[in-house]
């Protein structure tokens, strides 16, 4: 990463997980790059890698998971660092987790411990990291909470389970940013909220980013989520990533089949009520039986018969930053 300005770069990172009833390739050869201040979004249909990826670049991921293949670059103060090479329960990668890299999680009443309080979860990281007093972590958490919105004198001393939902994200988001990461990776964050305070939530960490300038990650299935906040967007299929492109690109002019599907998937608001919704056919193959060739090609309009069903396609340019994987574009 030399001449390279990215922060985080993933080079054909694979992660398998095994069992019993055969091996699952989560994500298989994805490639991608974020810079300092951008805002990356990926997007597909469930099971298709998205989480994963994220829990890999934190080496998070279960006991039965294991990364095969690739490399995870972040660039530090101080040097560069491939995470795959770290160990998953070492002290260099829980220096990293929380402090350069942090998460919010997909369910907040899960990811919190239910016998400690908010505040005393979120101190814990602060002195863990900053190496600060009680007070000062106190004093901190308190300050983080107001920022998200919350009343910090109540929450602090609260237990996640007196919480609703949107409360506990907020107190996951004033988690995640307790000790000002440079990249900040959003997991569904706004799943277990309704559509007001998921739109708060989406403006919090819009402010927050724009003020301190961290790179963000939003993995979602709401592509209207990811046409107003994220500079860039990868599409993921199987464990793939099938396109990239900046977003307006990508909103404006896709390419790859499986785009295209989930575009049209989404209700059109100038169509009225009683437009026809066109689901993508098909259904998403079982991860022990994966077709050959490309992925995706028995559920596409456009398959070739003896090439999309023979070969893997790579992952090509089409465009100036836009890059998909299939045989309609070599």
């Amino acid at each position: 990463m030399e001449n390279d300005k990215s922060l985080l770069k993933v080079e054909d990172l694979k992660t398998y997980f095994y069992s019993k009833e055969g091996t699952v390739k989560a994500v298989d050869g994805v490639n991608f790059s974020i810079n300092r201040g951008e805002t990356l979004g990926i997007a597909g249909e469930s099971g298709c890698g998205k989480s994963v990826t994220a829990q890999s670049i934190l080496r998070l991921t279960p006991k039965n998971g294991r990364i095969e293949n690739g490399r995870i670059l972040l660039r530090t103060d101080e040097k560069t660092v491939d995470l795959v090479s770290l160990k998953a329960s070492g002290d260099e990668i829980r220096k990293i987790r929380g402090k350069k890299i942090s998460i919010i999680f997909q369910e907040p009443m899960t990811s919190f411990s239910m016998v400690h309080t908010i505040g005393s979860q979120i101190i814990e990281v602060i002195r863990l990291h900053q190496g600060c007093t009680r007070k000062e972590a106190r004093d901190r958490t308190l300050e983080l909470l107001n920022m998200v919105g919350l009343s910090a004198e109540q929450a602090i001393d609260a237990y996640p389970f007196s919480l609703s939902g949107g409360m506990r994200q907020r107190a996951m988001i004033a988690m995640s940013l307790s000790c000002m990461p440079s990249l900040l990776i959003a997991d569904e964050p706004t799943t277990a909220v309704d559509v007001t305070i998921q739109a708060q939530v989406l403006k919090l960490l819009r402010r927050i980013q724009k003020e301190k300038q961290m790179a963000l990650i939003m993995i979602t299935h709401d592509l209207a989520v990811l046409s107003e906040l994220c500079d860039k967007v990868m599409i993921m299929y199987l464990g793939k990533d099938v396109e990239h492109a900046p977003t307006k690109e990508l909103f404006s002019n896709p390419k790859h089949p499986y785009t295209k599907g989930l575009l049209n998937s989404v209700p059109k608001l100038h169509q009225g009520p009683r437009q026809k919704i066109e689901a993508i056919k098909g259904t998403v193959p079982s991860p022990y039986a994966l077709p050959t060739g490309c992925s995706f090609h028995p559920r596409c309009p456009d398959f070739i018969p003896g090439l999309c069903d023979k070969e893997i396609p790579k992952l090509f340019d089409v465009d100036e930053n836009h890059k998909v994987s299939c045989f309609l574009y070599q």
